[in-house]
C-alpha cells in the first residue's frame, strides 16, 4: 500500500500545474495582452502558446513556423513572430523547446531579422 500511494503522490507530481505569465506583443496591429496561467512540465512553448491564443502556423520540413496569433499575421521576409523564455532569446523552435522552470513566456510581433 505505501509504495502505491507513493506513486500515486509521484504521478500526480508531475502532472502538477506550474503558474506562468504569458505576454502577447502584437506591435500597433492590437493592445498588448497579458495572461496569467499554467502550464505542466513537458508542454512546449507552441502548445502554450496555442492554449492562451488563437493561432495558425506553417510547416516547412521539419520546422513549425507561426505565421498568426489572435489574426495578426507574419510577412514574410518583413514581420514574424518571436518569443523569449523568461526574458531571453531560446534559439530553439518553439515546438521544440519544452517548458520547465519557466516564469514568463513573451511572444513579440516584430522585424524579422536574426539575433
Amino acid at each position: 500500500m505505501k509504495y502505491f500511494l507513493t506513486v500515486i503522490f509521484f504521478g500526480l507530481y508531475l502532472l502538477r500545474a506550474d503558474p506562468i505569465e504569458v505576454t502577447i506583443i502584437y506591435g500597433n496591429d492590437k493592445p498588448d495582452r497579458v495572461i496569467n496561467t499554467e502550464y505542466t512540465e513537458g508542454m512546449s512553448a507552441l502548445d502554450l502558446l496555442k492554449k492562451v491564443s488563437n493561432v495558425e502556423t506553417a510547416q516547412s520540413g521539419p520546422f513549425t513556423f507561426v505565421r498568426s496569433v489572435d489574426g495578426v499575421q507574419s510577412v514574410v521576409g518583413k514581420f514574424g513572430w518571436f518569443y523569449m523564455i523568461n526574458g531571453e532569446a531560446t534559439h530553439t523552435m518553439a515546438q521544440n523547446y519544452v517548458l520547465k522552470d519557466v516564469l514568463t513566456m513573451t511572444w513579440i510581433y516584430r522585424v524579422e531579422a536574426c539575433y
